[in-house]
């Protein structure tokens, strides 16, 4: 393992040992280095090509690749954790200059900007190969054109690189044309990042599939996208065969933005949003399906449910018109509880209302629940008080004489088990009545 500096500053023919005889550039520094090579970019480097530039990451490897770090030139050499900074620029000028990272990589502290003008759109493309992983902490990813749009390809362009993972750590994105998106095909993480759109036109759709993808992950955590408002979606739609998780947890959001647009394929896109929102509460809960939406209620609840610690709470759960069924339900969160007992049967109660007029049927709304049921390996048992299968006719739900705020008629999901092992059991209501609305209150009773 070796280090190198890169300097915009420094005089031509360079061989990287020193800052006096740093590389001008990246691309010239990268050039046939080995496995794990560091590289230490300088705060005032400032390179800038018009053209399109390819960051080739030669020699790295899947388990010790390279490591990219802006550092004050003044500090110590070799540089130490104090001298980091965050203001080292890589930039692309004119009309379609993209810039590609290619190989592993984990950059700190660097400035991307791709093209300028309001000329058509130049793209920042992570990996070119399947397999890859490329790391960002305390960088930016910018696109200063005002007059097309710009993409951040998170896993590749031609949308065939399921296999690579893409990380931002406290790194920002800055769009100026509302056509820009994220497209991703793979693995994007997304995390610790204040004001993280800092541009002066957020994108109409900030996260999209790339159309030829087959599937991928989008998961954000602590990232404030509250620049998206009204007019805004924040994961748009994707094509019938494209399956895509994304998740958003602990994240700030504005008010006014549209989460999500309802997925199109049942083995397509789902949308779960934890803990994030535009208001100071931690209760907020969301998830999009094409078989229902369900979000966190704080008026129709049940007396003495689910609360947290201030505000009592349930889940609302919008079936949709056609999407849905007895063979394809809604699978609403898990809600844990711990279980003591070995041995002996217990019974697990989940509490809900409804508008219908009687209690739903148990092949319209039912609990299933995961518990451990042997003694000899942690291997899942399950346990549902829906009708037995496809050929039982079905049955009423129980009654309840639970207290809610509002709604009509309540019932309650309830099954009984016997655990083998201590641990947690997860309860799981599944909805598959079409066109209702449900309110499960998601605090389950072990008796």
């Amino acid at each position: 393992m070796a280090s190198y500096y890169v300097w915009s500053g420094a005089s031509a023919g360079g061989n990287g040992t020193t800052w006096a005889l740093a590389y001008q550039t990246l691309t010239l520094a990268f050039a046939g280095k080995a496995a794990g090579d560091i590289f230490y970019v300088a705060h005032d480097h400032a390179e800038s090509t018009a053209a399109s530039i390819t960051l080739t990451n030669t020699g790295s490897t899947l388990s010790n690749g390279h490591k990219i770090i802006c550092v004050n030139r003044a500090g110590s050499v070799p540089p130490v954790s104090a001298d980091r900074r965050a203001t080292a620029q890589v930039t692309t000028t004119g009309t379609g200059n993209s810039i590609t990272f290619t190989g592993h990589a984990h950059y700190d502290g660097i400035i991307f900007s791709a093209g300028t003008g309001a000329s058509p759109g130049a793209s920042i493309i992570c990996h070119t190969a399947i397999n890859s992983w490329q790391r960002f902490d305390n960088c930016s990813m910018r696109f200063p054109i005002t007059g097309a749009g710009s993409t951040f390809y998170a896993n590749g362009s031609g949308g065939s690189l399921g296999g690579t993972y893409t990380e931002l750590n406290n790194t920002t994105m800055a769009f100026n044309f509302a056509a820009s998106t994220v497209l991703v095909s793979g693995t994007l993480v997304w995390r610790n990042t204040p004001a993280a759109l800092i541009g002066t036109v957020p994108p109409d759709q900030l996260f999209a599939a790339v159309a030829s993808s087959r599937g991928g992950l989008v998961e954000c955590i602590g990232v404030d996208l509250s620049a998206l408002g009204a007019g805004k979606t924040i994961f748009g739609s994707n094509g019938t065969s494209q399956s895509m998780t994304f998740r958003l947890i602990d994240c700030k959001l504005n008010a006014a933005v549209t989460k999500a647009v309802v997925p199109v394929a049942f083995g397509g896109s789902i949308v779960d949003i934890i803990r994030s929102g535009a208001a100071g509460v931690s209760y907020t809960v969301y998830r999009n399906h094409i078989a229902a939406l369900l979000t966190e209620e704080i008026a129709i609840v049940r007396s003495g449910g689910a609360s947290d610690g201030t505000t009592p709470l349930s889940w609302k759960v919008i079936t949709s018109v056609s999407n849905i069924s007895y063979s394809t339900p809604f699978e609403c969160p898990p809600i844990a509880i711990w279980n003591d007992t070995v041995g002996s049967a217990r019974t697990a109660t989940v509490e809900g209302v409804w508008g219908g007029g009687a209690v739903p049927n148990d092949d319209e709304i039912w609990l299933d629940v995961e518990y451990l049921g042997g003694a000899s390996s942690p291997l899942g048992s399950f346990v549902n008080d829906g009708k037995a299968n496809l050929l039982t006719a079905a049955a009423a739900q129980a009654a309840s004489s639970a207290t809610w705020g509002g709604s009509t008629t309540k019932f309650k999901l309830g099954v009984t088990f016997t655990p083998q092992q201590k641990g947690w059991a997860y309860a799981r209501v599944k909805c598959a009545k079409p066109s209702s609305t449900f309110y499960i209150d998601p605090l389950v009773t072990l008796s």
